[in-house]
């Protein structure tokens, strides 16, 4: 199911330890796990992500090995909600999670931050 939810959108890496995020220009940061329902979190971030191809997605199991280290070196933090960073330029600018379909706008509207300045805004 994660798969075939990830493979809607152009640019996604799935546990991809080696990035660094202070060198990221643009990138939404997805933590899930296996155990918790953030299919629904997921779900929604990709239906936000149809316009917004030029967007990389990073997606992280947060069960993996690496992770636990890779979240402390990049300030990151997961409680199994699908937690969701967007990234521009190597910082965080927005965070959120336990969402759904009834916060689109509020995804689209993160999504389109991302993108301010670069001449891709859609």
């Amino acid at each position: 199911m994660l798969k075939q939810n990830l493979s809607r959108h152009t640019k996604v890496k799935l546990n991809d330890f080696a990035i660094d995020i202070n060198k990221t220009e643009r990138a939404i940061i997805f933590l899930y796990c296996s155990w918790s329902p953030t299919i629904t979190q997921l779900k929604s971030l990709m239906d936000s992500l149809v316009n917004y191809q030029d967007i990389l997605l990073l997606v992280y199991d947060i069960d993996e090995k690496e992770a636990l280290q890779f979240f402390d070196e990049q300030g990151l933090q997961s409680n199994g909600w699908g937690e969701t960073y967007w990234i521009k330029n190597g910082k965080v600018i927005s965070t959120l999670k336990k969402y759904g379909p009834q916060n689109m706008e509020e995804l689209i509207g993160k999504n389109a931050k991302l993108l301010e300045g670069s001449g891709n805004c859609k």
